[in-house]
């Protein structure tokens, strides 16, 4: 079975229909890094995308594909088959004004040998011409994920893009890959040297966001302090490799996104544990906090204010403004203030309203009509 063959029905419907114009309009179409590395993997494919010799955008636009967006800066194409988003990209050679910048388009419609030394690592580094079959596979890619390897493709790739060195991570701990020798002291050299004045930040937090959903963030994020990989885009970090676990002790206690949490944990982000009266003024305070900044309150402070908030925090009163208006109550400031002390009481003493008669009755014996 070749490595197209073990595609999905509907991916290899979208293949076939690729490759139908391909021929037609004989221009070489291929899939590429992690679509074939993850096929050699035997990993399930969830989406797939092609790489033309050519220009991707003029290619969908006489194949008359469904076109649903065009980035021109790179030439590629969004388009819709078999109701599926494809991407296609155009095969180009790219530069990088200052280190870790953005780069920027040099050249469009390349050779296919050209277009892979852009890539990130050999192992993403493999083609597969979808007429032929045909590999290519300039730089050992798939000797690489036989022997579980991660190799940049030359010596300033991680110069170009610090974030290769984020990804290598999460290839690392999802495949269990390691880096081989000379990357590894590549990585070291980055870390040391790089000059991150031009840094595109976006790219950086893009890539965090990604590989901290990984089920081994835990281990990423460890290397990422222990080796002071976070040098590249600051000076300093708000968490160290022995707090993870309590980091993850809050994740799992407060339920929240893993990624978003990881993230908020590296920032130095400020924060001031608070001291509370009573459980209204912990209900008041919180309620305006998504599960990351509760589960990262927890994690810089440890007080257990957070853990009760969970435990009143869907306390409400049954008592509307409507019901209210219909008992005489004029509209106005007067209703919320009402609301407000039913939920404070309601907070604070969970057992003195047992319905929304007895806070009906609470409002008519305390408030003035």
């Amino acid at each position: 079975m070749s490595l197209i063959e073990k595609l999905n029905p509907k991916h290899g419907k979208i293949v076939e229909t690729i490759k139908h114009f391909a021929l037609q309009y004989e221009q070489k179409v291929y899939i590429v890094g992690g679509v074939v590395r993850d096929l050699i993997l035997g990993k399930e494919i969830k989406d797939i995308d092609f790489l033309i010799e050519g220009n991707a955008v003029e290619f969908a636009q006489s194949a008359k594909f469904q076109i649903k967006s065009i980035h021109d800066d790179f030439k590629t194409v969004r388009v819709e088959i078999e109701n599926e988003e494809i991407d296609i990209a155009s095969t180009r050679s790219e530069k990088y004004p200052e280190m870790g910048c953005l780069p920027v388009l040099d050249k469009v419609g390349i050779k296919i040998e050209e277009d892979l030394k852009r890539r990130d690592f050999t192992v993403n580094a493999i083609a597969i011409n979808i007429a032929d079959e045909k590999i290519t596979d300039e730089f050992g890619g798939i000797e690489d994920i036989k022997n579980k390897t991660l190799k940049v493709l030359h010596n300033k790739s991680f110069q170009d893009d610090p974030t290769r060195i984020l990804r290598g991570l999460d290839f690392k701990y999802r495949f269990d890959f390691d880096f081989d020798k000379n990357t590894k002291k590549l990585i070291d050299e980055t870390v040391k040297t790089f000059d991150n004045k031009g840094l595109s930040i976006s790219r950086i937090y893009l890539t965090l966001n990604k590989i901290f959903q990984n089920k081994r963030a835990d281990e990423i994020l460890k290397e990422i302090l222990n080796k002071e990989i976070y040098k590249i885009w600051t000076k300093s970090v708000g968490i160290k490799p022995d707090e993870i676990k309590t980091l993850r002790n809050a994740l799992n206690i407060f339920d929240c996104e893993q990624n978003k949490l990881f993230i908020m944990a590296l920032e130095n982000t400020p924060f001031i544990r608070v001291n509370f009266k009573d459980d209204f003024e912990i209900y008041n305070f919180f309620k305006k906090f998504n599960p990351v900044q509760l589960a990262f309150y927890y994690f810089k402070t440890g007080d257990n204010s957070c853990l009760k908030y969970l435990e009143i925090k869907d306390i409400k009163p049954l008592l509307t403004g409507g019901m209210l208006l219909e008992n005489g109550f004029f509209e106005g400031e007067i209703i919320g203030k009402i609301l407000n002390s039913v939920l404070r009481q309601k907070v604070l003493n969970p057992k003195m309203f047992n319905n929304v008669d007895d806070e009906l009755n609470f409002a008519i014996e305390n408030f003035k009509k």
